[in-house]
Parts: C-alpha cells; structure tokens; sequence
C-alpha cells in the first residue's frame, strides 16, 4: 500500500492539473461531509437558506410605513427540524408550498393553527403569513398548509454581511430561475474555468522546460570556459 501511495504522491508532484483536480475533489468531499453533518445536527434537509423574497421585511415596503425588517433579502437563516406539534402560533418557519416542487421553499409566520380532527388532511396545520403581506397565506385551496410541508422552524440569522447577497447574485448569473437550468453564461464560465486550468498545466511546464534548458545551457558555457582557462599556453 505504501508503494501506491508513493506512487501517486509522485505523480501529484509531477501533474499540476491531477493535484488541482485532487485539491478541489478533497475540498468537495469536505464540504459534502460538513453539510451532511449539519443536516443529521439539525434535523432537515436545507439547515441554511439565503432569504430571497421581502415578504419578510416591512421597510421594503413603503406603503407599510415601517423600519422594522424581520427577514431582508439576502439574510442566512439557520432553520432546526421539529415535531409540528410543537409548533406554536407566532412561531416562524421554512415549508414547502407544493409537494411537486420540493426545493422552492417559503420562510413565513405561522397567524393559525387547525388541529387534526378538523383539517382536510387529517393532520396538524398551519395558516401562514408574510410580515410584510396584508393578507394570509392561499398556497392551497384551504387556506393551510399541512404539518408534513414543514421543513423546519427558523432559528437564527448568520451574521455574514453580503454574503447572502452574493449567493443569490451568483444563483441568478448561473441559473434561470424560471426553469431551473443553467444560463448559456453560466456554462460558458464553467468551460472557461476548465480550459484556463489545463491550459496553465500546458503552460507551465514549457516553462520550467525553458528554464531548465537556460540553466543548462548557461553550466555548459560555464563549464567549457573554465576548461578553456585551465588549458597551458604556449609563448
């Protein structure tokens, strides 16, 4: 085992671009392993999520007439899975409006609960609102939302500034929000990304290539002149 091991350190050394893959793959399983880790920890699928809608902030909104802003545009909110039972009025949380679209997520705040025995899905569930709507929630033709659409309930905010901002910037270049695929821009960065990172493998060994070969010339030349000065003279 310690031979393929060598084996692969020297080629490593060797191959810039199989370091670089090997770095990047290392830095995505971490990543991959720290996010699985997070989830299993707070018990849901999305523990962090980007805010991208206002419905949270009344100061968007000027016909509100407020300063208070309780979710802005951009905010990392950290959510925690819980037993919808648990749930009381008041009480913020991320679920889904339509089963057929699992990864569109709503953060709005609970104005009512229907207890089991007197919803339409025989279960636990949840009026909604947005801070900054006038109105409830209508995502279903009942005015609720069942307790099964819960993804989590809202715990905090990640103090990062921008950096919200900066996720949804670079998910709005990268991908139509309409359909879910990526951008012709966004593929092009992606091409242009891979290309730039073989061409520096191409590039730098032409390099060290012309280095090495000035550095030999130049101890040839070295070397030949000195054998010159050691050579007798005659008078």
């Amino acid at each position: 085992m310690s031979v393929y091991f060598r084996k692969f350190r020297a080629f490593l050394r060797r191959n810039q671009t199989a370091r670089g893959l090997f770095l990047v793959g290392l830095v995505i399983l971490g990543a991959i392993a720290v996010w699985g880790g997070i989830r299993v920890a707070l018990n849901t699928q999305y523990p962090i999520l980007v805010v991208s809608s206002s419905s949270m902030c009344q100061s968007d909104h000027p016909e509100l007439r407020s300063t208070q802003c309780t979710l802005p545009v951009g905010a990392l909110i950290v959510i925690r899975g819980v037993d919808p039972v648990t749930i009381v009025n008041g009480t913020i949380i991320v679920f889904m409006n339509n089963p057929a679209d699992p990864g569109y997520l709503i953060v709005h705040r609970v104005v009512g609960i229907i207890p089991a025995s007197s919803s339409a899905y025989n279960q636990i569930s949840f009026k909604t609102k947005g801070d900054a709507n006038s109105g409830t929630d209508t995502w279903t033709q009942y005015g609720y939302i069942p307790g099964s659409w819960v993804e989590g309930v809202y715990q905090y905010t990640i103090p990062i500034p921008y950096l919200g901002l900066a996720i949804l910037a670079i998910r709005d270049f990268m991908y139509n929000q309409s359909t879910g695929q990526l951008n012709p821009q966004g593929i092009l960065v992606i091409a242009a990304l891979i290309v730039a990172l073989f061409a520096f493998e191409v590039i730098e060994p032409g390099k060290k290539s012309s280095s090495q070969s000035s550095k030999t010339t130049g101890a040839t030349e070295t070397s030949a002149s000195e054998s010159k000065q050691s050579e007798p003279t005659a008078h």
